[in-house]
């Protein structure tokens, strides 16, 4: 076994070599994957991992078979979810209607006297936001264009300003999310118990606690600098800034419902399966759909051309695309990278090292967190996590440890180490607007991160447990 382990440990080392050097995640993971799967079948290690398909009589053939397996099945399930999901987002802002919450959402925090309020409001409802603009980078730009200035003009440094900006996507209890859907749909639980009960049982407390954190530390960092008349960031001037996502401007106030209708279409369902004898069960994608009916039929009636609202339709397509070339094939990569890894028997081997181990939940559970948390701080986003998610449930199941004591911390701990990421986009985009380095922007989001994470990571192991 000690070849499978430096075949597995050599293909990691790839993929983060590759990141390093600024290679996209979703190449890097399927660069990683493949060199395993070339190198399986002269081990002898091929037919063992989670996908079955027809022999070709060539070994190396075969492993071309489950790649177009793992394609093909991952884009007709969870990717095809992944892929309305971002498909609507797009459509929504082109319509006007996110761009219309985000104006709701924020208009009254600017009438408050106590600036340091703003901290903690801005941080719970940019998170609202992101229900809207799921992408931490979109949301970004469109905050630094739409709010920085109104935040800054109402008293806040820049460079807090910032910080809370950089750090509003994070760990929103919501079935739009695609890490909620993945994490649901490997754990083999529906998505509204797994989101509304458990996740919720979580976040919702953690952001509370985030939020005091930015409270306290912002005004702390901001106090110290002025003493010590250090750089606390300026405004973009016209030039510089960043444009908010194309909108349609003129769209009416009740269109802030319109982003968020697929969460309630999702939720009062499941309110009501709780405390009442109705049971309905409902599929994301159909109720997305059913929202963007509404959408587009409300967009045909204000603009009195069925036929233009028509036409623009075709965002959502387009915006499927995106999703596709942003999520889903990050999914699909990390998928080739786990099959690899559990074709040469590595994962079976883990999992049966921790069979029975005394405090092997414990031991797990601290394993794969800091696992994450590195990964995470290195690549800067989520994308490891799409691979763990895979390993997770399986080694839980073969340590007989609830699966959702691995999955939800390392779903956590990816949302919230990319806002402390010196390699993460939506740093590098904040920074720069601001005109402050990297360095002092993760110094300011990485205090209320931490707080972040060891709060979700208590949580779970006391709302969860072994």
């Amino acid at each position: 076994m000690l070849l499978e382990y430096l075949l597995a440990i050599c293909g990691i080392l790839l993929v983060g070599a590759l990141i390093h050097r600024k290679v996209n995640a979703t190449v890097a993971l399927l660069a990683g994957g493949l060199l395993i799967l070339m190198i399986a079948p002269a081990l002898g290690r091929t037919g063992t991992g989670g996908y079955e398909v027809a022999a070709t009589g060539n070994a190396w053939l075969d492993q071309f078979g489950y790649l177009a397996a793992i394609l093909s099945q991952t884009t007709a399930g969870i990717g095809m979810v992944i892929m309305v999901l971002f498909g609507f987002s797009a459509y929504m802002s082109h319509i006007g209607a996110n761009q219309v919450a985000t104006r709701l959402l924020t208009k009254p925090l600017l009438r408050l006297r106590a600036k340091y309020l703003l901290v903690p409001l801005t941080f719970w409802i940019g998170n609202l936001m992101s229900l809207a603009v799921p992408s931490a980078s979109a949301l970004a730009v469109l905050l630094v264009a739409t709010l920085l200035p109104a935040l800054v003009g109402a008293g806040l440094t820049p460079i807090t300003a910032a910080a809370v900006i950089a750090t509003t996507a994070t760990i929103m209890p919501t079935p739009l999310g695609a890490d909620n859907v993945i994490a649901a749909e490997r754990l083999g639980i529906p998505l509204d118990d797994y989101v509304f009960g458990m996740h919720a049982a979580i976040s919702i407390p953690t952001l509370v606690a985030m939020g005091l954190a930015h409270l306290v530390w912002q005004r702390f960092l901001d106090r110290r600098a002025i003493a010590r008349s250090k750089n606390l960031g300026r405004l973009p001037t016209e030039s510089e800034a960043q444009t908010a996502p194309e909108a349609v401007r003129d769209a009416p106030r009740w269109y802030a419902v319109l982003p968020v209708l697929p969460l309630l279409l999702v939720l009062v369902p499941f309110v009501l399966k709780q405390f009442t004898p109705f049971d309905l069960t409902v599929e994301l994608v159909p109720v997305t759909l059913i929202a963007l009916s509404v959408a587009a039929v409300a967009e045909s009636l204000r603009r009195r051309s069925p036929r233009a609202a028509l036409e623009d339709l075709m965002v959502f397509f387009r915006g499927m695309g995106t999703g596709f070339a942003v999520v889903v094939a990050l999914v699909i990569a990390a998928n080739v990278l786990v099959e690899a890894i559990m074709q040469i028997g590595v994962v079976d081997a883990l999992s049966e090292s921790v069979a029975g181990l005394d405090g092997a939940a414990l031991l797990l559970f601290l394993g794969f967190s800091g696992a994450m948390l590195l990964l995470a701080l290195l690549t800067g986003g989520v994308a490891p996590f799409y691979s763990l998610v895979e390993i997770a449930p399986k080694v839980a199941l073969s340590a007989g440890v609830n699966g959702a004591l691995l999955v939800l911390p390392i779903q956590f701990i990816g949302n919230l180490a990319r806002a402390m990421s010196p390699v993460a986009a939506v740093v590098l985009i904040v920074s720069s607007s601001v005109r402050v380095s990297v360095a002092e922007l993760v110094a300011r989001t990485s205090v209320p991160m931490i707080v972040g994470i060891g709060v979700s990571m208590l949580l779970t192991w006391i709302v969860v447990g072994p």
